[in-house]
């Protein structure tokens, strides 16, 4: 083995955080993200509770809104499997920032494009 590749190989192992910790920072950013799912469906609830209906584009935008924190989070992981435990922090973080973002830009096109409907 040359010097470079036992330097490669060194440095992949130091890299690679363990499995507890790996599992512990998906189980504590994921509640976030489910909290965002939770909103929305919250949000529907709410809506149709006061008796209001939703067109098809606001189902469509609604869906979105649902799909959007999933997906994030699946980024996230997906993108800081072989990270260090800060850059999966940041990923993690930087995927709850786009989530918050989509839901707020969502809810905004909700209003403005006639998505809710009064019976």
């Amino acid at each position: 083995m040359s010097a470079e590749t036992a330097r490669t190989v060194r440095h992949d192992a130091a890299a690679r955080t363990p499995l507890w910790l790996d599992v512990a920072l998906a189980v504590a950013f994921g509640l976030f993200f489910a909290y965002d799912v939770w909103e929305v469906v919250g949000s529907i609830v709410q809506l149709t509770a006061l008796g209001l209906a939703f067109s098809a584009i606001g189902w469509v935008l609604l869906v979105a809104a649902l799909v959007a924190p999933v997906g994030s989070f699946v980024a996230a992981f997906g993108l800081g499997r072989r990270r260090g435990v800060v850059a999966k922090a940041a990923l993690y973080l930087a995927g709850l920032a786009v989530s918050a973002a989509l839901f707020l830009t969502l809810t905004v096109l909700l209003g403005v494009a006639g998505g809710v409907v009064v019976p």
